[in-house]
């Protein structure tokens, strides 16, 4: 089975927001994580890097415009 972890970076590192992940869709600006199970998640984001490997996927958070809260 080849299913991935995913990791979400920001200002304080890295975090696990998601195992088991067999599709990453790109939906608009955002990401459609769907899990073994059939478990979904919608992350905004862009992708830094994938380790095939490790079976790992990173996303980094996508950086607002200045002035927004």
């Amino acid at each position: 089975m080849c299913e991935a972890r995913v990791y979400l970076g920001g200002d304080d590192g890295e975090k696990e927001i998601m195992r088991d992940v067999v599709l990453v869709q790109p939906e608009g600006d955002a990401w459609l994580l769907v899990s073994l199970l059939g478990e979904q998640k919608l992350v905004r984001g862009t992708i830094s890097r994938v380790d095939f490997l490790k079976h790992t996927v990173h996303l980094s958070q996508p950086e607002e415009p200045a002035g927004e809260s």
